[in-house]
């Protein structure tokens, strides 16, 4: 007989896009560890522990291959997505936000300097333990937390509420940000003129641009994304953190005190 394929439902989706981004935060900050020796921001948003590529990526995976049992094709389908997934993020970030929070132009068959071979393989890997070990003790703890319904609803709703407010306030810091940055930089960007005048516009509003000030600043956005870079108009990448002078971009450095 052949075995029932598994059906996700749109709160499942929601608890593994909050779970997963969660996960992904803490593998990320742990990869920050050993590749550069400090304790960093590397999650998404300003406020919640979400990396949203990690989030987006199993969501993807789990609708693709869940009923997937092979170990090869659940690799090769994982890098594959995991692969799309990273080209679109980093796309749709350079493209609305105008910066980078990646680049791999000088990795091994990098496509665009947004994905790579080395996190293809990567993204294959966490496919496989995704798939087989860690997703159905997953979904086993979602199907106990839906016996209490209104309580499991309610606390999916407000999370993702929160998920997607945190999306909404980072996108808009994040843009002015990057307006600030190039300004008072002089970058050399392709729509330089633009940039200029969106931000002599922002900074009209003396209450909005205080509150932007105060609460956005650039220790702020650079501590919670280290790593940005935006690229100029001759294909130069320039990092933020070589712009702002006296800020440390990350939190601890291994060997030193806080």
């Amino acid at each position: 007989m052949e075995e029932t394929k598994k059906r996700t439902d749109i709160w499942s989706i929601c608890i593994y896009l909050i779970l997963y981004s969660i996960a992904g935060f803490i593998i990320e900050t742990v990869f920050g560890v050993f590749t550069k020796s400090v304790v960093e921001s590397r999650k998404s948003f300003l406020y919640g522990p979400f990396c949203a590529i990690y989030g987006i990526g199993a969501i993807a995976m789990i609708l693709v291959l869940k009923n997937q049992k092979s170990a090869w094709k659940l690799f090769i389908g994982g890098a594959i997505i995991g692969a799309i997934v990273e080209y679109g993020m980093s796309f749709f970030c350079e493209r609305f936000f105008g910066v980078k929070w990646w680049d791999y132009s000088n990795m091994w068959l990098n496509i665009h300097g947004r994905t790579c071979l080395f996190y293809g393989v990567s993204w294959g890997l966490l496919a496989i333990i995704l798939i087989k070990f860690v997703n159905p003790k997953i979904d086993e703890w979602i199907e106990t937390l839906k016996q209490k319904k209104n309580i499991f609803k309610v606390a999916t709703i407000l999370l993702v509420a929160f998920f997607t407010v945190d999306a909404a306030i980072t996108g808009y810091a994040l843009k002015v940000f990057y307006y600030r940055i190039s300004t008072e930089n002089n970058l050399n960007l392709q729509d330089k003129n633009n940039i200029q005048n969106k931000y002599a516009q922002i900074q009209t509003n003396s209450n909005f641009i205080g509150f932007i000030n105060e609460y956005y600043t650039n220790e702020k956005m650079l501590k919670t994304y280290p790593n940005l870079m935006i690229e100029e108009k001759d294909k130069n990448t320039v990092y933020v953190e070589n712009l702002v002078d006296g800020i440390e971009s990350y939190y601890y450095r291994l060997g030193e005190a806080f």
